[in-house]
């Protein structure tokens, strides 16, 4: 959304929830940054000079005298949302009439934000109803890309914007004082209007497309966004339309059609193409052929992209594209259904055939792609159904092949078997199970201890999340955090773990007295909140923990879509005092290349690495240059998954002095690691 729209979007926000409250000058407040909007009436009410007026949360609490500014903090923060409160407030410069102010307040949940509305009252002052202009400050009105009328409750023009004037051709002078049906073009019957007028009588607003005239004739056709506009006691006062002008959209209808059903990469027909083109054969299907889908993945396209650039791989797509039709020719309908996933469909006659294409597709697809003079070898896995087999109906078609491609091996071939929904039958108990443990307290927080082999002391911990089942088993976080993903519990979960993490620091430093920094690890999703940081601010604040008690575990999957937010968030971080641990190095294409862009603390050498490292010399070489890269770019370094003497005395020998695992402690739940933080010695 371009800055304009956002801003009038947040007007109108504002002045929909100030209007539940009454009459007076609104405030809207993002509790998430502090920023503030108000209408353009805050300086008539409050006699605030304009150099005066507020940006923010604390520019407007410094206005106000100072036992005045606890009694909104408290209303602010432990408020319950929807519920409406009244302050009675005074500034602290005095100015006769401007002095004492009612203000009524209310907090709500705005898209994952907290946003609160104040509507300030002069009891000094009567303004009466407000006027439907009094809520948009003309530079931003005129300015917007989109057309904007105000009218009157009468639905004559009051007001209108540079974009409409621009759009229609006509002047303000034409227009105002005018019925919008001025510029109607006459192309809607009667029936259109009194829906439209019925729909926004009913629910106070109504969207659609609509078809106006210009002044010089022409017909244009705009996408319409109607409102009331309410006053005093919720009567209307005015009506608002925001118009965008879809004309050229609407003239390429027929190619916009052909588009949303072809990928614009590699002009082959996608998703949408396929399931039209599966549903109409199959219903022409009168002599009961077999058909088939196959799947054909190319695996661990990001990691490709990150090594070779967008660029070469889009390259390398369209080849892939090129060499499939090729081989299906047109026996077979060939599409995409994601930017690394092509479909085939078609008839056979047996098994062997379709092993036979299968085959023939995966031999011509890993023979090395030649782009850019490089030459690229591309991982392919291949899932297949068939019909009427494994299923009559194409969505389930669809579904089982992409499940037997999830369960086939890299550079494989395998077919849907009843068997692999009994996977995905599991995933399905493991949801239910993950939905009991959030609703019932069942998830849990265990604590593997971090060690100081020089000294012999602990010197931190990671966090890692369990669940308990209701049988009373306890799952590992490998078991059910990828089925988590899969159906967006991750926001709940990482909440759960950064406050119990925070709680869990707390009790650790201040009641034992111990000087111990814990870890935790945060998904992408929540990584990529908008709130993420001001969430962390927020349980810092609830529980009084020193920021340096605390750590985070980040991993690659995180700085790949959007590197530049990434930097700014872990910069953020770091302000507030976290310790920022680089998570599973060296298993990704792009790490090496973040280091010296990333403002991370340390690297931690993932445990795959040391499982290997006193059999395999190519693990033994990374391990060693990973270390000795870190120290000489000044980060800490730390090895997880050190289960014997043998590998921490290689790690001591390379200089990495600092490691957890099985040798020395299992992940703890919190009572037991309590216990172990009391050891008077670690032996080796």
């Amino acid at each position: 959304m371009e800055n304009g729209e956002k801003a009038i979007e947040e007007l109108l926000d504002m002045y929909e929830s100030g209007s539940e409250m009454y009459t007076g000058a609104i405030m809207r407040i993002d509790l998430s940054n502090g920023k503030i909007v108000y209408s353009e009436n805050l300086k008539q009410i409050t006699g605030v000079g304009k150099n005066e007026l507020p940006n923010n949360l604390d520019e407007l609490l410094a206005l106000i005298k100072e036992e005045d500014v606890q009694k909104i903090t408290d209303k602010v923060y432990n408020s319950e949302y929807e519920a409406e409160w009244t302050l009675k407030v005074s500034l602290k410069r005095n100015k006769e009439g401007f002095n004492t102010f009612d203000l009524i307040g209310k907090k709500k949940r705005k898209c994952d934000k907290d946003v609160l509305y104040l509507l300030v009252r002069n009891p000094d002052q009567n303004f009466g109803l407000m006027s439907p202009d009094i809520f948009f400050p003309k530079e931003m009105f005129d300015n917007s890309p989109q057309a904007i009328i105000i009218t009157d409750k009468n639905n004559k023009v009051v007001r209108v914007n540079k974009a409409f004037l621009e759009m229609t051709g006509y002047t303000f002078d034409e227009v105002v004082g005018q019925n919008p049906h001025f510029w109607a073009s006459n192309m809607h019957d009667k029936n259109f209007y009194e829906r439209m007028w019925y729909e926004l009588k009913s629910k106070g607003f109504w969207s659609g497309r609509i078809i106006d005239r210009k002044k010089n004739g022409e017909i244009i056709f705009l996408y319409s966004n109607f409102f009331e506009i309410k006053g005093y006691n919720n009567k209307v006062i005015g009506y608002m339309a925001i118009n965008t002008d879809i004309t050229n959209s609407v003239k390429k209808e027929e190619e916009i059609t052909r588009v949303l059903k072809h990928d614009s990469l590699t002009g082959l027909p996608n998703m949408k193409g396929l399931s039209e083109r599966i549903d109409d054969v199959l219903q022409k299907n009168t002599e009961e052929k077999k058909f088939a889908i196959l799947i054909v993945k190319v695996d661990e396209l990001h990691e490709l992209i990150d090594f070779y650039g967008l660029k070469t791989m889009n390259r390398v797509i369209k080849e892939v594209a090129k060499e499939i039709t090729e081989v299906v020719r047109k026996q077979y309908f060939a599409s995409t259904i994601s930017k690394d996933e092509f479909a085939l469909f078609g008839c056979f006659e047996g098994i062997e055939e379709l092993e036979s294409l299968a085959t023939n597709l995966l031999n011509k697809l890993l023979t090395p792609v030649q782009i850019f003079g490089e030459r690229i070898f591309l991982k392919i896995k291949i899932g297949i159904s068939n019909y009427p087999v494994d299923s009559t109906n194409p969505e389930d078609l669809i579904n089982q092949a992409e499940m037997a491609l999830k369960n086939s091996l890299r550079q494989s071939i395998n077919f849907y078997s009843p068997e692999l929904s009994k996977i995905f039958g599991f995933e399905k108990k493991m949801e239910d199970e993950i939905n009991l443990a959030l609703e019932n307290n069942g998830l849990l927080m265990y604590f593997q201890p971090q060690i100081d082999t020089k000294a012999m002391n602990i010197i931190g911990a990671e966090a890692l999340i369990r669940l308990k089942e209701a049988n009373g088993s306890v799952l590992p976080p490998n078991v059910f955090l990828g089925i988590a993903k899969k159906n967006a519990f991750m926001d709940k979960i990482d909440q759960f773990v950064l406050e119990e993490t925070i709680k869990s620091a707390r009790v650790i430093n201040e009641s034992l007295n111990k000087n111990i920094r814990i870890f935790f690890n945060v998904s992408k999703s929540f990584f990529e909140r908008e709130d993420f940081i001001y969430n962390i601010e927020i349980m810092l604040h609830k529980y009084n923990l020193n920021p340096f008690y605390l750590g985070i575990e980040l991993t690659e999957d995180l700085f790949i879509e959007d590197f530049y937010l990434a930097q700014k968030k872990i910069e953020a971080l770091k302000e507030i005092g976290l310790k920022i641990a680089l998570d599973d190095f060296g298993t990704g294409f792009s790490s090496l290349s973040y280091l010296n862009k990333l403002d991370v603390d340390k690297i931690k050498i993932d445990k795959s690495f040391i499982d290997n490292i006193l059999h395999d010399e190519t693990s033994q070489r990374l391990v060693s240059s990973i270390i000795s890269m870190s120290k000489s770019l000044g980060f800490e370094v730390i090895a997880e998954g050190v289960e014997n003497k043998e590998q921490l005395l290689f790690l001591q020998k390379e200089g990495c002095y600092e490691v957890q695992g099985y040798y020395f402690s299992k992940p703890l739940p919190f009572d037991q690691f309590k216990l172990f933080l009391k050891k008077q010695k670690i032996m080796i």
